[in-house]
C-alpha cells in the first residue's frame, strides 16, 4: 500500500476541568481518505464530514501506541482536526505476528490549542 500523505498524530491529555492540551505531535506517513456530505433537517443545514486514515504500520511511534490510538487526534492539512473514533490494527497472529495495516476511523472535531514549532 502507498502512503502519499503526511498527517500529524497528536497525543492529548485532559486536565481536571476537561480542557485538552496537546502534549506530543509526530509526523506519520499515511493514506488519508475524506468523505463529506450535506444535510438539511429541522430548519437547519449542516455539513457532515468524516474520514479514515491508514497509518504507516512500520512507524515506531504508531507501533508503540497501537493499543491507545483511540485517545489520539489527527491533524491533516493546515488546521483540520480529527479524533480517532476507532482503530483496527491488522496483525497476523497465526502466521508471523506482523502488522499489515493500521486503519483508523475519524470524526471531525474543533481544533485544539497547538503551537507549531518549526
Amino acid at each position: 500500500m502507498k502512503y502519499p500523505d503526511v498527517v500529524k498524530l497528536a497525543t492529548v491529555n485532559a486536565d481536571g476541568y476537561g480542557d485538552r492540551t496537546v502534549t506530543a505531535v509526530v509526523d506519520v506517513e499515511a493514506c488519508f481518505i475524506k468523505r463529506a456530505g450535506y444535510e438539511h433537517g429541522s430548519n437547519s443545514e449542516g455539513e457532515t464530514s468524516d474520514a479514515a486514515v491508514y497509518l504507516l504500520p512500520t512507524n515506531s511511534y504508531v507501533l508503540a501506541s497501537k493499543d491507545s490510538l483511540e485517545s489520539m487526534y489527527i491533524m491533516f492539512g493546515t488546521n483540520n482536526w480529527y479524533r480517532i473514533k476507532s482503530a483496527n490494527v491488522a496483525q497476523r497472529k497465526l502466521l508471523n505476528n506482523k502488522i499489515d495495516n493500521v486503519y483508523c476511523r475519524l470524526e471531525k472535531v474543533a481544533g485544539l490549542a497547538y503551537v507549531s514549532v518549526s
